[in-house]
């Protein structure tokens, strides 16, 4: 069987919509994502990327595309005051590889052992810094839990992975929840019953895969 392989803004498109938090936020109005593809950043807060994103939107090329998990590290840990002042994280994102285009999945990567990034900043500001990056694999559709605990210190890195599988060939942990979805519609949350709307408007649109 031949498939045709999705335009890269349309697959975009979906990784993002699945990262969005259906069940507490409002979409598009509650978006939180910014996506950055670019080593040169704004001056000012970018805001979040609301979709859909176009061909035009990568025009440009990606700054990122074949670097490794370490190097995209590098980079946010060499820009971490330029990423504060313009209100975007260095203590943890996200990265979208083609891997994960592949397999549905991102990498949620992370800075320090469970601080708030204002606690994470007064940490290195004493010269305490000696936390370690390290990231996590896991569906778009959990990315944002991940990050939201984290982010407030509600969990650490260890309770996402699974720590019996080790590090992956990638640099990535193995999410500790892979298991198969086999649910009916009136299985659905109110929250995916949204994803999967917003998601079919995509689709319909032409904007995602």
């Amino acid at each position: 069987m031949a498939t045709l392989r999705p335009k890269r803004h349309q697959a975009f498109n979906r990784a993002l919509l699945l990262m969005h938090d259906f069940e507490y936020a409002e979409y598009p109005a509650g978006s939180e994502w910014v996506l950055l593809t670019s080593a040169q950043l704004p001056s000012a807060e970018p805001g979040p990327t609301l979709l859909p994103i176009t061909a035009a939107d990568f025009s440009g090329g990606n700054a990122f595309v074949s670097k490794s998990l370490a190097e995209i590290s590098a980079f946010v840990d060499a820009n971490r005051g330029a990423l504060r002042n313009i209100g975007v994280s260095w203590a943890q994102w996200a990265v979208i590889d083609q891997k994960g285009l592949e397999t549905s999945t991102c990498v949620v990567c992370r800075y320090g052992s469970g601080l708030n990034e204002e606690e994470e900043e007064e940490d290195v500001e004493e010269g305490g810094w000696t936390s370690q990056f390290r990231a996590c694999r896991m569906p778009y559709e959990e990315a944002y839990g991940m990050m939201a605990n984290l982010e407030i210190g509600n969990m650490d890195f260890e309770a996402f992975v699974d720590e019996r599988a080790g590090e992956q060939e990638d640099g990535a942990w193995r999410w500790g929840s892979f298991e198969p979805r086999d649910r009916g519609t009136n299985d659905m949350t109110a929250g995916e019953i949204k994803r999967e709307k917003a998601l079919q408007e995509l689709r319909d649109g032409g904007y995602a895969d």
